[in-house]
């Protein structure tokens, strides 16, 4: 009998341990937002900030954010040229912006979020990493031609 008892505690699950499903909540709409396309004056690079108020959200949860490439979402046609940039928060519908397909820069300062809870708004700015440009050759080695005229 204690040998029982003793497996018996062993295979319980603790009630932490599993995870519940996921909490609905109602969806009452989306959040107002506003987006501002900016540019580096030194370095040149293109950026993106992102302000979105969320002034009814549930008060022991924050906005988050995640980037998603065009194959995942399923209400456009795929376009490599673009990834969506999702922000979700309690009560709120998810939005989703979409962004270039280029590399973010992860370089400190770079890529920056901020949840205010007094003002109830999230910022996140984002940097497209810079592209370098190639020059492209003549493949045959040669001179290239001009126009003779």
């Amino acid at each position: 009998a204690a040998r029982e008892q003793k497996y018996a505690k062993v295979a319980a699950p603790s009630k932490k341990s599993i995870p519940g499903p996921p909490q609905r909540t109602a969806k009452i709409g989306r959040p107002a937002y506003r987006v501002t396309k900016q540019r580096d004056p030194v370095s040149g690079q293109l950026s993106l900030l992102f302000q979105l108020q969320y002034p009814l959200i549930t008060p022991e949860k924050e906005p988050r954010y995640r980037f998603m490439s065009a194959f995942e979402q399923k209400s456009q046609q795929p376009d490599d040229r673009f990834q969506y940039l999702l922000f979700a928060a309690a009560p709120y519908e998810t939005i989703a912006f979409r962004v270039p397909n280029k590399p973010v820069d992860q370089a400190k300062g770079r890529l920056y979020s901020q949840w205010d809870r007094a003002t109830q708004k999230f910022v996140l700015q984002l940097f497209f990493a810079r592209q370098v440009e190639s020059h492209v050759e003549p493949q045959d080695g040669g001179e290239r031609p001009t126009s003779a005229g």
